[in-house]
């Protein structure tokens, strides 16, 4: 028997005895779609965007997860080690500092919306007042707008009062509206740095063009009409800070003024609606 012989019939019998193994075993594949899927199916109801702080879920222990957005589940990303949480308007809040904020990396669909509510709660002592810095509360992001699609922030001043200047920043589709900034001076927001839990809520009816701003369930200003429209890139979401804290279109570096917000922050809404002022009255009531 010569070689290439030999090495032909050793080649056939060794794929006669797979062949043989092969048919006794059943062999089975994944189902189609079986698989994570990145794109959450979001749940119906105007609420789009929430984080309550206080998640008691196993994972929670993780405090980026503590602090998920209840809507779609997604986690805070990467905050500062140092980030924590204190005790809120109800179960717990983050505790904020100048050098921390939150970053989530979608507001889910609240950037489509029209009409709309943004509702979340502030405690700050007077001792904790920054008078160097202007301190961000909430930020919407754009990357076509240094001001952000939204931005909250407490403007600094050398005033001990304990009166806040509460301004508020929204896109009008190409540009700016900043007719909600100018809460200075007499108009400041009154006791806002008392150590007191004060629910803050901004509503927008594009209907009838009528900004509202409440404070602790009771309208503080009203405009009409308002041209407010987001610029279709209202992606991302900062709490405790401006979204030049995550380098969207320019950075802390190069604006040393801007810093995080050194109170807590609580229950933070986002709705695709206005709610009526009754609606806001019981999110102040239900410490909501």
């Amino acid at each position: 028997m010569n070689l290439k012989y030999r090495l032909f019939k050793n080649a056939l019998l060794a794929f006669t005895l797979y062949a043989a193994i092969s048919s006794c075993q059943k062999m089975s594949t994944p189902a189609l779609g079986n698989y994570p899927k990145d794109n959450n199916v979001l749940p119906g109801g105007n609420l789009r965007f929430f984080v309550s702080f206080d998640s008691t879920s196993t994972d929670a222990k993780q405090i980026n997860i503590r602090f998920a957005d209840s809507i779609s589940g997604y986690p805070s990303f990467f905050p500062d080690p140092s980030t924590t949480f204190v005790t809120g308007v109800r179960g717990t809040a983050y505790q904020g500092s100048t050098g921390t904020f939150l970053h989530y990396l979608t507001a889910n669909d609240f950037g489509s919306a029209k009409s709309f509510t943004i509702s979340f709660w502030l405690n700050i002592s007077l001792a904790q007042k920054d008078h160097s810095n202007a301190d961000g509360i909430l930020a919407i992001s754009s990357t076509k707008n240094f001001w952000s699609n939204v931005i909250v922030f407490a403007d600094h001043e050398a005033s001990t009062s304990d009166s806040m200047q509460l301004k508020f920043h929204f896109a009008n589709g190409s540009g700016d509206n900043w007719d909600f900034a100018g809460y200075t001076g007499a108009n400041r927001w009154p006791h806002m740095y008392d150590g007191v839990w004060h629910h803050v809520a901004f509503t927008y009816d594009a209907g009838t063009s009528t900004a509202t701003l409440y404070r602790d369930g009771v309208q503080f200003d009203q405009k009409t009409n308002e041209t407010i429209a987001f610029d279709g890139n209202a992606s991302q979401v900062v709490i405790g800070g401006f979204q030049e804290a995550v380098n969207i279109v320019d950075t802390y570096a190069n604006n040393s003024w801007m810093s995080g917000f050194p109170g807590a922050i609580d229950q933070v809404r986002l709705y695709n609606a206005a709610l009526s002022a009754s609606d806001v009255l019981a999110l102040f009531n239900n410490k909501e």
